[in-house]
């Protein structure tokens, strides 16, 4: 996958570099105890080497091996969702932070995803979040803070947005498993599934925020109607949603 490599480097520096030393040799040994035959690389993740991969089997899989601390809180989600609005997990390594995964078919990008169909996503995605995961107000006021630091975001924005999410803590809903990165770039058409999210950074936290990174979409026009169309779909809060939405917008 081209990119994925320099921004691991650039990401984590010397560990970065030492894990992409010792990925060749974590590639082989994987293949070898889940008895895989290794395919090309996937566009995928800037923090993960994705690869397509055949099972003993025959069955189409992936595997995917992240860079980031942070996988093992994907490999936790997969478990719980347990195939359900997700890849299934067929196996997992938490130490070399490894996953092998349903390969969903056809797999295509939706230009712009029915609304039933993602309220429904989000239905069967919002279960009760496991043990160990971040909860979502740290987790957004990091990538907040990510932002100001990157120049992404003014400093009057970042403190727009802090206060928002504060706000927003103030009165929180009962926390749902949360995907955390909810939009159109990672959600896929299964043919047996329908459509499929993918690629989580999974926090405890307001099912609203799923819902506003929809609503948001990596910028692109139309936020009123999606906005209107989702709170009319999932019943959520329109003010919450609204403001995560905004939240996102800052800390992108």
């Amino acid at each position: 996958m081209p990119g994925f490599r320099a921004f691991v480097v650039q990401t984590f520096g010397d560990e970065g570099r030492e894990w992409l030393a010792q990925l060749p040799a974590v590639l082989e040994s994987l293949s070898e105890r889940w008895e895989l035959k290794l395919g090309p690389e996937l566009p995928g993740g800037l923090l993960s080497c994705v690869r397509t991969a055949m099972m003993r089997d025959g069955r189409a899989a992936v595997l995917k091996v992240g860079a980031s601390p942070g996988t093992h809180h994907e490999i936790t989600s997969l478990r719980a969702w347990a195939g359900r609005g997700a890849p299934e997990l067929f196996a997992a390594d938490d130490e070399l932070r490894a996953m092998l995964l349903e390969r969903l078919e056809p797999g295509t990008h939706l230009d712009s995803a029915p609304v039933d169909a993602v309220a429904g996503l989000l239905r069967t995605l919002h279960v009760e979040p496991p043990a160990g995961l971040p909860a979502l107000v740290d987790d957004v006021r990091r990538r907040i803070e990510d932002a100001l630091r990157d120049g992404r975001a003014s400093d009057q924005k970042s403190r727009w947005a802090l206060e928002t999410v504060s706000a927003l803590e103030r009165e929180p809903p009962a926390p749902v498993l949360v995907h955390g990165d909810f939009d159109e770039r990672n959600l896929v058409v299964c043919s047996r599934r329908g459509l499929v999210a993918i690629d989580p950074l999974p926090c405890a936290g307001d099912p609203a925020y799923d819902a506003g990174y929809w609503v948001h979409g990596n910028r692109r026009p139309g936020r009123r109607a999606r906005l209107d169309a989702i709170v009319t779909a999932t019943g959520l809060p329109r003010e919450r949603v609204r403001d995560w939405g905004a939240v996102v917008g800052v800390h992108g």
